[in-house]
This record gives structure tokens, C-alpha cells and sequence, in this order.
């Protein structure tokens, strides 16, 4: 009697280990359905991969180390259009290590590129442009969903396009049509360790068509950058029918140079140049990085006038909908809005949007901000 009950608490605790194992493995599975282009390197103890589902890349990182089982020494490098950002050491040790031009050049040899290794990739994302405080109307805004999708190309180089949805304006006379949203190649270089180049083509945010180069040198373990930002464009317009467009003819030039307090990851930024409309002058912003959000404010004096606002970044819920191997859809890992006081007035330090600016996109990577959200 006493073996039978022992044979069946035996019985009884290799299945549910046999369960708790097989729900854990498939609860892997599912996490590595987030990660495209996911290459090991035994050898070098190495992990590449990318994620487009978080805004914040250290919940990715933790998902697919959890998901991996990987020893602690195992270095993992965030992928960016196919491009190795930096590598990072989890655990007590915590390590950030830049990569050389050689390095990258043989881990382009390693990894592969192309349309065929990433997913369908949907994503929707919210748009507004509103101004308050008007007497005849204190709320004015333009309210669209855009439906958007990225094709891989080749590394580095990737068409965004999409469909717009307008929902609501009261804003501006633009007439309320499915529109294509905006269009444009980008092609994303890291040239070494803290150096890299975003190159853009067709048409932007803000109704602005043209050409945008973006040039940063940033180490993600150090506390100071800078970059650079060169733009010709014109005006672009979607008409009930057709599209209608002026030359490109507005020239924006400016300069930054930034410091990160890695403490409170709070980045001090002070940016001049020639904006939009050959408005000259020169904007300070205080930008504080809270997990998974980004909040600011700033203020600018021109040749136009001064103005001060606010700024954030957030991920929009749910993020992932759906998936497969395949396709997925899902909601934008960034919303990102800004507001000035007279934004409908003197049109002071006007700019537009090209996806991601490169100072935001590798402010997330900076080493001190992904190790002080370590468990």
C-alpha cells in the first residue's frame, strides 16, 4: 500500500512538472514570436535580434533572455532596420560594449538581410495637431488614425508607408479623405561605435516633402552628443483628388549638443539653427525618461518670436493584437506630441517629423537608462 502511494505522489509530481515544463516552453515560444531577424552566435556567446512591439527596448531584452535561458555571460545586440546598435551584458555585472566598423562589418556577414526575414508588420497610430485657448473656438484639432507598415529592403534601408484615416478637424481647411499617410525611404547607417547617419526621402509629417540627413555621434555610455540636421523641402497637400505640391524650396539647418544626468535620466538639450521658413534661432529642452514614457518641456526664442511647451512620448495599448510567424498587427510603440503655447500664431521654430529623430531613438539605448531598470 505504502509503494502504491508512493508511485502515485511520484505519478502525481512528474506530471505536473510535465505540465508547468511544456506551459513554460510554449510560453517561450509565444515570447519569441515578438523578435525578427533573431540570430545566435554560439561561439561568440552572442544574441542578435529586433523588436518593433516596445517602445522601451529593456522589456525586450528581458523577454528574450528569459525566453532564451541563456547563461548570464551571453551578450545581447539590439537590431535597428537590420543595423547592430551596441551590446549589452545583463546581471550584476552589467556591461556595455560599442562595436567597431570592423566588428560590424562581420557581424553584416552574420546576419542576415532583407524583406524575407522580418514580419508583415502592421501597425496603427494615432495623429493629432490641435491648438487651445481661442475664444471662438478653444479647442481646434485634427484627428487621424493612420494604418502603417514598414517593407525591409536591404540593411539599413526601409520604405514606410501607409493609409490615413481622418476621424475629426476643425483645425484647418483640409478636406476630411483616405489619404495615403506618409511615404518615405529611410536608410539608417551606424559608420563605428558612436558615429551614425539617418538619410530621408519623400514625404513627411507636417505636409513636408523633401530630403532629411541626420548625422549623430553619441557614445551610449557617455553622457554628451551632438548632432546635426540638414532638410530641403516644400509644402505637399491632398486635395479631395490628386495631390498637389510646391517646390522644395525651405532650407532647415540646425545643430544641437545634449548632456545626459544619468541618475534621474533627465537629458539637457540645447539646439539652434535656421527652421522652418527661415526662422533663425535657438530652443532648450529638459526631457526626462520615466520606463516606458518620455516627458519634456522647452522653450525657444527666433527671429519670429519666443514660445515654451510641453512634450511626450508614450506606447499606445494594447501593442500586439495579432501575430504569426508572418504578419502581425498591432497598435504603435510611439505616439509622440508636441505643444506650444502659440502654435497657431507666429508659427515660431517650426519643424516637421521624420519616424524616429536619431537623439530619441538612441537616447533609448543609452546604457545607464536600460541598466537602472534591472530587476
Amino acid at each position: 500500500m505504502t509503494i502504491n502511494r508512493s508511485a502515485f505522489a511520484f505519478s502525481w509530481i512528474f506530471i505536473c512538472w510535465s505540465v508547468q515544463v511544456g506551459f513554460c516552453q510554449q510560453q517561450d515560444q509565444r515570447a519569441l514570436l515578438n523578435y525578427e531577424n533573431l540570430t545566435i552566435d554560439s561561439a561568440a556567446q552572442r544574441v542578435y535580434y529586433e523588436q518593433r512591439l516596445y517602445r522601451n527596448p529593456m522589456i525586450g531584452l528581458l523577454e528574450l533572455s528569459q525566453a532564451l535561458a541563456k547563461p548570464t555571460t551571453t551578450e545581447f545586440v539590439p537590431l535597428y532596420q537590420g543595423v547592430p546598435i551596441a551590446s549589452y551584458r545583463l546581471g550584476d555585472a552589467w556591461q556595455t560594449n560599442l562595436l567597431s566598423r570592423n566588428e560590424r562589418k562581420a557581424i553584416g556577414r552574420l546576419i542576415p538581410a532583407g524583406p524575407g526575414h522580418y514580419k508583415v508588420d502592421f501597425r496603427l497610430h494615432p495623429d493629432m495637431v490641435a491648438n487651445f485657448g481661442y475664444k471662438t473656438d478653444p479647442f481646434q484639432a485634427k484627428i487621424s488614425l493612420l494604418l502603417q507598415t514598414q517593407l525591409y529592403l536591404t540593411r539599413g534601408l526601409v520604405l514606410n508607408l501607409g493609409v490615413l484615416f481622418p476621424i475629426t478637424n476643425n483645425y484647418d481647411t483640409q478636406p476630411m479623405n483616405i489619404r495615403p499617410a506618409p511615404i518615405y525611404l529611410n536608410q539608417f547607417l551606424a559608420l563605428s561605435g558612436q558615429d551614425f547617419l539617418s538619410g530621408s526621402v519623400g514625404f513627411f509629417y507636417s505636409n513636408q516633402y523633401g530630403v532629411n540627413l541626420q548625422y549623430r555621434r553619441a557614445n551610449l555610455t557617455k553622457p554628451w552628443s551632438f548632432g546635426l540636421e540638414a532638410s530641403l523641402t516644400g509644402d505637399y497637400y491632398y486635395p479631395t483628388k490628386g495631390i498637389y505640391y510646391e517646390s522644395m524650396n525651405r532650407a532647415m539647418l540646425l545643430a544641437d549638443v545634449a548632456y545626459r544626468i544619468s541618475k534621474r535620466d533627465i537629458t539637457l538639450k540645447v539646439s539652434g539653427g535656421q527652421y522652418l521658413y527661415e526662422d533663425r534661432g535657438m530652443r532648450i529642452d529638459f526631457i526626462r525618461q520615466l520606463y516606458s514614457v518620455e516627458v519634456g518641456v522647452f522653450a525657444m526664442k527666433t527671429t519670429k518670436g519666443s514660445t515654451a511647451g510641453f512634450n511626450f512620448a508614450v506606447p499606445i495599448p494594447p501593442g500586439r493584437i495579432a501575430q504569426s510567424k508572418r504578419a502581425r498587427l498591432r497598435t504603435t510603440e510611439e505616439y509622440r506630441w508636441e505643444y506650444s503655447y502659440n502654435g497657431g500664431g507666429n508659427n515660431v521654430g517650426i519643424r516637421y517629423r521624420v519616424g524616429n529623430q536619431l537623439d530619441a531613438l538612441l537616447r533609448q539605448y543609452h546604457s545607464d537608462y536600460l541598466r537602472q531598470q534591472q530587476p
